[in-house]
């Protein structure tokens, strides 16, 4: 099981965590360090002196902008905190995320998830805050137990008094277990148990075996609390009773993470009775509503696996080689690479996508030699192979708008988009424009040549010095 800890670990010794020694007060400054770091690329940032219980990092589940970074791809941290393997592709990854299978839990420990302290209060923990000081809960899991069955959902709240948490939960969850209920909110838990939390109960379905589902993703070590079933790597562990409540007025204008535009969501209050950490307990982060934070990362690999998952299930073949929602885009934007099986098949396969999903109101259909890795490729092709005339599509203007897209909030009805950056099956392969490449735009002699150049200079050796890839292979 890669736990929080031993992901830092790795992520230190290949130079992507940087460890802030400074002084750094939890209330603003905090936030907003991770805020420009997060929109500037930086590798994850730990604050280790701070004045609070916790160490927050932030960024461990982000990643880097595909058109500023070239040996970084956004969702590289993910894939290397699911111990898939630093060579692990991105489609790789993605159909890892589509099984969506269940596991049993063998790793089922009686040690305790965390040491209970003797004061119960949020605030002495040092929680990094929002703009108008109160402590911040992000990347964290509600525990709920009912006849038995324990789920884990997301959440997204601030402390509201020294004792008591004002979460933002999926609405379904709240149906399902009925509050009020004992619960546990456990932080810094493993990337598999917040994966699964996103698919069990976003995206318009309830699937309470949330547990199970993160055992089909990773190892996952649990123990128990009270009745529940909890993450064994918790880092902070937050015992109390859950309450729903009615939202109020000013919630409507915090930031939201991800997650909470794919779904209905109920406020509830958890009333604190202990609070549990670790030594020296680490806590990630996101600064919500900032570009390319971690619960964009995470909820853009969810949302793209259950669309790859239904449209490759969907013609009784699978033509779709890969989708993306680009973290630039927030959501806004779908990126699909397939085959076309026959003409009118990209217009088919769009619509498709758009009933699918409303988290994005334009869709890009590439071929499917496109490299999911090379996003100014996709829309260099978007500008090349697309004719605004013709293959440029908006819809009638009475389509629901989209939740993501941060110029559409407004609820009214707008047109959708789809640009078919195809080329036409129907056409001979002598009409369709050679892609070019470095084998492509050179004779056989002078590529020789600059291969031997290439050798006698030793650019291989400098380029593994500062760490860039050799795919010139």
């Amino acid at each position: 099981m890669t736990t929080v800890r031993r992901h830092l670990d790795r992520l230190r010794e290949t130079g992507d965590l940087i460890s802030v020694t400074e002084r750094v007060h939890w209330e603003g400054a905090v936030a907003e360090v991770a805020s420009e770091a997060t929109r500037h690329n930086c590798p994850v940032t730990l604050f280790e002196n701070t004045s609070g219980t916790v160490r927050p990092v932030s960024g461990v589940y982000g990643g880097a902008d595909q058109f500023a970074s070239a040996d970084q791809r956004p969702w590289q941290r993910i894939a290397q905190a699911l111990d898939l393997g630093p060579e692990c592709s991105y489609t790789e990854l993605i159909e890892h995320l589509a099984r969506w299978e269940t596991s049993d839990i063998d790793d089922v420990t009686d040690e305790p998830a965390a040491t209970v302290r003797g004061s119960g209060d949020i605030y002495s923990l040092g929680l990094p805050t929002t703009s108008d000081g109160t402590p911040l809960v992000s990347l964290g899991l509600l525990v709920v137990e009912r006849d038995g069955v324990t789920t884990w959902a997301p959440i997204r709240g601030r402390a509201q008094r020294s004792q008591t948490l004002r979460l933002s939960v999926p609405e379904s969850v709240v149906e399902w277990c009925t509050s009020p209920a004992d619960v546990s909110v456990v932080l810094g838990v493993s990337v598999a148990p917040l994966i699964a939390a996103l698919q069990g109960w976003t995206q318009g379905q309830t699937t309470p075996s949330v547990p199970n589902l993160a055992a089909g993703l990773a190892d996952v070590s649990v123990t128990t609390a009270g009745s529940r079933t909890v993450p064994s790597d918790a880092e902070v562990r937050i015992d109390g009773r859950m309450n729903a409540v009615e939202s109020s007025a000013t919630e409507g204008t915090e930031p939201r993470a991800a997650w909470e535009l794919t779904c209905e969501t109920a406020t509830v209050d958890v009333n604190v009775e202990t609070v549990a950490v670790r030594e020296d307990p680490i806590v990630p982060f996101t600064p919500l509503g900032e570009p390319l934070t971690d619960d964009i990362h995470l909820m853009c690999l969810v949302e793209t696996a259950k669309l790859f998952r239904r449209v490759n299930n969907y013609w009784g073949v699978s033509p779709v080689e890969w989708i993306q929602l680009p973290v630039e885009g927030r959501l806004g934007f779908c990126i699909v690479s397939s085959e076309i099986l026959y003409a009118g098949f990209e217009w088919q396969l769009a619509n498709t996508l758009f009933s699918f999903s409303d988290l994005f109101d334009k869709v890009l259909v590439l071929d499917e030699q496109a490299d999911p890795t090379n996003l100014a490729r996709a829309i260099d092709d978007m500008w090349v192979k697309a004719h605004p005339a013709n293959d440029w599509i908006f819809s009638e203007p009475n389509a629901s708008s989209a939740a993501a897209p941060l110029y559409r909030s407004d609820d009214e009805n707008g047109s959708r988009l789809y640009i078919n950056a195809t080329w036409d099956p129907r056409w001979n392969e002598e009409y369709i424009a050679p892609r070019v490449t470095f084998e492509t735009a050179f004779s056989e002699n002078v590529l020789e040549s600059l291969i031997e150049r290439w050798e006698e200079l030793g650019l291989d050796d400098l380029l593994d010095e500062r760490g860039v890839s050799t795919d010139h292979e």
